[in-house]
């Protein structure tokens, strides 16, 4: 039986949160405290929120880094099991 189960990449989540504050993908990595081409990695799902990435989203006060280990832990697992449902078929 087959998952319906797909959540999205944080970094759509972030893309959508840099975008409503108006900040760029330059600005938004020097908050953060990385670089432009950590951040970009992200955005792009690429790379996956750490648990200092998700420390630092916090204390820009982009929610808490409990909720971003969370939704990366369910983006993973997510992709895990489509990935195990493909090869059993």
């Amino acid at each position: 039986m087959a998952t319906m189960y797909d959540p999205a990449h944080p970094g759509e989540s972030l893309r959508d949160a840099m975008a409503a504050a108006g900040w760029t993908v330059t600005g938004t990595a020097a908050k953060l405290g990385c670089t432009r081409q950590t951040f970009s990695r992200l955005l792009n799902g690429r790379t996956g929120v750490s648990p200092a990435m998700a420390l630092a989203l916090e204390r820009i006060g982009w929610s808490n880094a409990a909720f971003w280990v969370r939704r990366q832990a369910q983006y993973d697992l997510a992709q895990e099991r489509l990935r195990q449902e493909r090869a059993a078929a």
